[in-house]
């Protein structure tokens, strides 16, 4: 089979390249806009890079046609860059998504899986949070909602250019994945950066925020099972992991591993933020998903790269 992954070279999207790889010759089309294509064995035959820009409509003619499945993961992430570049977020994500559904009319994929966001829900009111929670722009003179809205006007492409098309498609919502590969621009790794500079520490909040922290591989798991099942065509679903942890509790767990005293400086968020995710995961486990990282392992190897890219291998 023959596999197309936008944004292949990314955190979420080079595990799910060196997952495929195993069986199937697949397809990585970026630019290197974060990493340079360093997330990948670029050895390994199976692999074909297409170095080129999701929102340009020329770059995709580069791909071959010939595809039997699409991952759709392209996109500028980052909190760091919502502040920055929103208007770039904007840009790339929506045309990207757009010209990639229309890409998707000429080929062989008969089913596509887009990547979205639990940024969507905005400032949820139910908890755990179900795929049925609207998806709201909580202020729209605030940048940091460019990621959000750029995934909800997404979303909603993906649902109405696959039925004009007549290709069935699986929508997966990230809630907090984390693992090697993810840089230091996400909470995990910036608390474990942080620690390993300082006894001393700067944190957003009161440590009474909550996430549900889901290990990289659980992840890619998800995406392999939601995008197989006959129940996941042309259906929403939160991919995440069901235990609710504060950051308090986060700390706590890094400083087990970095094995030095942590001094947490709070201070009030710069920016909007929710105090708390946490993903309603029913409609997943129905498929028969079930997370196999605890949190304390998936820091721990999380940690550990973290060491090997800062030079200090633990």
């Amino acid at each position: 089979m023959k596999i197309l992954v936008t944004g292949g070279n990314g955190f979420i999207g080079s595990h799910l390249v060196s997952e495929f790889a195993t069986e199937n010759e697949v397809i990585v089309f970026d630019n290197g806009f974060r990493n340079n294509f360093e997330n990948i064995n670029e050895n390994n035959k199976d692999i074909q890079f297409i170095n080129g820009d999701i929102s340009k409509n020329d770059d995709w003619d580069k791909i071959p046609k010939d595809i039997d499945s699409a991952f759709h993961l392209g996109a500028i992430n980052g909190t760091k860059y919502f502040y920055e570049i929103p208007e770039k977020v904007i840009e790339v994500n929506v045309l990207g998504t757009l010209n990639f559904l229309k890409w998707l009319e000429n080929t062989n994929v008969k089913r596509f899986f887009f990547a979205s966001s639990s940024e969507t829900y905005g400032f949820p009111t139910k908890f755990p949070t179900p795929e049925s929670e609207p998806l709201i722009i909580p202020d729209p003179k605030n940048p940091r909602f460019s990621y959000s809205s750029s995934k909800i006007m997404g979303e909603i492409m993906t649902i109405n250019f696959a039925k004009k098309i007549g290709i069935d498609y699986t929508i997966g919502r990230f809630h907090n994945i984390y693992g090697p590969r993810m840089g230091f621009e996400h909470v995990i790794t910036e608390l474990i950066k942080k620690c390993h500079m300082n006894n001393e520490i700067t944190v957003q909040g009161d440590g009474n925020e909550s996430r549900c922290f889901c290990y990289i591989s659980d992840a890619i798991d998800a995406i392999k099972l939601c995008t197989k099942h006959t129940d996941g065509k042309n259906d929403i679903f939160n991919i995440g992991n069901p235990r609710e942890t504060k950051i308090n509790e986060l700390l706590q767990i890094i400083k087990k591993i970095n094995g030095k005293p942590i001094v947490p400086l709070f201070k009030p968020f710069d920016n909007a933020g929710t105090r708390r995710r946490f993903p309603e995961l029913s409609k997943l486990q129905k498929l028969g998903y079930e997370p196999k990282i605890d949190l304390e392992s998936g820091v721990e190897k999380t940690y550990n790269w973290c060491m090997n890219q800062l030079g200090n291998s633990k």
